[in-house]
């Protein structure tokens, strides 16, 4: 019976243990791959390989130099808004959230 106990309160243990650690947080870069965003664009400074190889479409690994606002750019890759009289190839397919992280980690991307 005392084992019987000690084993349930090891399993207890183990799960409120478990669940109170933190939950690993998706990176904007993790946003960008999961969203296939590489079959077409590079971030070479990211170790970051375009699919379609180079030259068709930009790398990204200086993006944060055009020094575009958060909006537009969210606004660029839901097709809402156009840059060069085109718009973005393919909308964003992620929710809100990941939206803005993948912006906000874009803006980071900067050479000197």
């Amino acid at each position: 019976m005392k084992l019987y106990k000690g084993v349930i309160a090891l399993a207890i243990a183990a799960t409120v243990g478990f669940s109170l650690l933190p939950a690993e947080e998706v990176t904007g870069k993790d946003i960008f791959l999961n969203n296939k965003c590489n079959t077409c664009h590079s971030i070479k400074s990211q170790g970051i390989e375009s699919k379609v190889g180079e030259g068709k479409y930009p790398d990204l690994s200086n993006v944060a130099s055009n020094k575009f606002e958060n909006d537009f750019i969210k606004k660029f890759l839901m097709k809402e808004e156009t840059l060069d009289g085109k718009k973005h190839a393919i909308k964003f397919k992620g929710d809100d959230a990941e939206l803005s992280k993948l912006v906000d980690w874009l803006q980071t991307l900067k050479q000197d």
